[in-house]
């Protein structure tokens, strides 16, 4: 009699042959019920084989190769191919804790949720900073719950943006079509999250600490990526195209009140930007694009620090800002 999966754990894998390895060995069980998805987003490096070699010892372990298409594509390939009732993501260079199996399966069996969150730990070469911003709690959501709740009320920043600490019902993603945005290397976790909040009813926290979020020096996020302001912009035709699916009208102030969210990044990032011309251009660019220049949205709830982003703006201090942060940068 075959085993039923209740845990597809989705692992996309791109140059991280010195990091899969460790990866791996801390999702090691002999719980059948839980299957790992190893998607190889066409990695040159020998990933391929660290991972075929775990593959022979572990028959929960399943190696997916296929064509580059970046990790969007590659973990909706996961998604698509998972038998679990609930569903999770791994990145190949992060670890989790020796309590992630046991705790989560616990939860899997003894709580009614269609999506769960724990705590991470950001975890350096020399140190680890763990991060405790949820304590237990269950919380009931109303309809349209990514724009009117996730958006509005600041809950992104409270549960976070990316999917790694995060436990997803499988049926609520294959039946509303829900993926990742292939294409989009910005925000794509933030996007999945308000897409798949549209159809949650029902949002578990838990305190425990169970993921381990590698930042490795050498990472994207550490780095200048020319295309994170057009990435950021086309975060109006995504919600836009979440907002259709759903049938929710969105309002242009919450697309602003999104942009302004994104403001101090997207200056941030432009400073790394090598060309001072071309990132000052690109700055002035999204202002216009976004519609932030004439900035009028009024939110009572807006968190101090989007109220302190929104009198910058307001100011016309975007381009000191961005000179100010160039020059001593």
């Amino acid at each position: 009699m075959e085993t039923d999966i209740l845990l597809s754990i989705v692992i996309p894998v791109y140059n991280v042959q010195n990091y899969i390895g460790k990866c791996l060995n801390s999702l090691k069980t002999l719980d059948g019920r839980i299957e790992i998805l190893v998607v190889d987003d066409g990695s040159p490096d020998d990933s391929c084989e660290v991972i075929k070699n775990y593959v022979k010892d572990n028959s929960n372990v399943h190696y997916i190769k296929k064509e580059n298409g970046g990790v969007s594509s590659a973990r909706n390939l996961g998604i698509a191919l998972s038998k679990g009732k609930y569903i999770t993501f791994v990145d190949g260079d992060d670890f989790v804790d020796e309590q992630y199996l046991p705790k989560i399966m616990e939860y899997i069996q003894t709580l009614d949720f269609d999506l769960l969150c724990f705590n991470y730990c950001l975890t350096y070469d020399n140190h680890e900073t763990r991060l405790n911003d949820l304590k237990d709690e269950i919380v009931n959501l109303c309809d349209n719950a990514g724009f009117t709740w996730y958006i509005r009320q600041n809950m992104d920043e409270k549960i976070k943006q990316f999917c790694l600490n995060k436990v997803y019902k499988t049926d609520l993603l294959k039946e509303n079509k829900i993926e990742f945005p292939v294409g989009q290397s910005v925000g794509e976790d933030f996007l999945f999250n308000i897409e798949y909040l549209q159809y949650c009813k029902k949002v578990v926290y838990k305190s425990d600490c169970l993921y381990h979020y590698y930042q490795r020096q050498t990472s994207v996020m550490r780095t200048y990526n020319k295309k994170y302001t057009d990435h950021i912009l086309k975060y109006e035709a995504n919600l836009k195209r979440i907002a259709s699916k759903s049938n929710y009208t969105i309002s242009q102030n919450d697309i602003l009140y999104l942009y302004l969210k994104c403001w101090f990044g997207v200056i941030n990032q432009e400073t790394q930007n090598p060309n001072s011309e071309d990132g000052l251009n690109r700055v002035k660019m999204f202002m216009n694009q976004s519609g932030l220049k004439d900035i009028k949205i009024h939110y009572s709830d807006l968190d101090s620090k989007y109220k302190v982003y929104k009198c910058l703006v307001k100011f016309h201090l975007t381009i000191p800002i961005y000179k100010l942060l160039k020059k001593r940068g």
